[in-house]
């Protein structure tokens, strides 16, 4: 017998489904034997395309080439920072410093929306050009 159970949920309709037709005969051959589970609900986490998208010859790498501040550009780490400080917040540091708050813990929807933040300023206020976007996903 499997020990966990791990489902996406898409839809009310699909989840019932999923529901009466896994997670219940799971949950009842488990309990018959005794054991008490439990059980997590979490929001799915952002994906391998979407992070790809985002970095690999994505996003922040095209940012990285096409845009210099004052002359200077920049890597697509120091962007990443400075992205995550504008669209995510910041963390104050023990000597009173802040570092922006982590990407990796938004859900998949919100990494999209902090993504989709990023290419608008980028697009808007950086004027930059993103191509073959697509091919990184």
């Amino acid at each position: 017998m499997n020990t966990t159970l791990t489902e996406t949920l898409h839809n009310p309709q699909q989840t019932a489904v999923l529901l009466e037709k896994t997670v219940m005969p799971f949950i009842r051959a488990w309990q018959s034997t005794g054991k008490r589970l439990v059980l997590s609900v979490k929001p799915e986490k952002r994906t391998s395309s979407q992070n790809a998208r985002y970095w690999g010859n994505g996003v922040l790498s095209q940012i990285a080439a096409q845009v210099a501040v004052n002359g200077q550009l920049y890597s697509a780490e120091n962007w990443h920072e400075q992205f995550k400080r504008m669209f995510i917040g910041v963390e104050e540091l023990p000597n009173g410093q802040v570092v922006g708050k982590s990407s990796t813990k938004l859900t998949k929807a919100e990494f999209s929306e902090f993504c989709t933040q990023v290419e608008a300023y980028a697009t808007t206020e950086l004027g930059v050009v993103f191509f073959d976007l697509r091919e990184n996903v």
